[in-house]
């Protein structure tokens, strides 16, 4: 794993994204410095750090997306996102981190955006030593 970026993600669309029906994940931003994992963090209620997304290329608008997916067409129109994020793998982590974890152990708080990954060393070091599943990508 290399160079990752901390987001927040509701538990509707970790679902879509983890059943492989969502393939991009779509934000207003590209941060500044390369990136190309994402740390997921699912808001309330669940309100754990679950998931590591794989990014592949970023789309920009007006540029098409190809393949079709949960959001695709919207953003192809102009009406989603400004940016599409490529999912090629996702990975579960077999033991999620709570919010109270995530507060106490890392000093962490769930991102409005984006952090990067270098904001918490303490646990991304953690995150990428942590046990997980593969469950979309290969």
């Amino acid at each position: 794993m290399s160079n990752g970026i901390y987001v927040s993600i509701n538990k509707n669309s970790n679902f879509k994204i983890v059943s492989g029906v969502k393939n991009h994940e779509f934000r207003n931003y590209i941060p500044k410095e390369k990136f190309d994992l994402l740390y997921v963090y699912e808001t309330s209620p669940t309100s754990k750090l679950k998931y590591l997304v794989e990014i592949g290329k970023i789309v920009e608008y007006p540029n098409k997306l190809n393949s079709c997916g949960d959001g695709n067409t919207e953003f192809n129109e102009g009406i989603k996102s400004k940016y599409a994020y490529e999912i090629l793998k996702v990975y579960e982590l077999i033991i999620p981190i709570t919010l109270n974890e995530l507060k106490e152990k890392f000093n962490f708080m769930p991102p409005q955006a984006f952090a990067y990954g270098k904001r918490y060393p303490e646990l991304t070091s953690n995150l990428e030593k942590s046990e997980k599943k593969l469950i979309i990508g290969g």
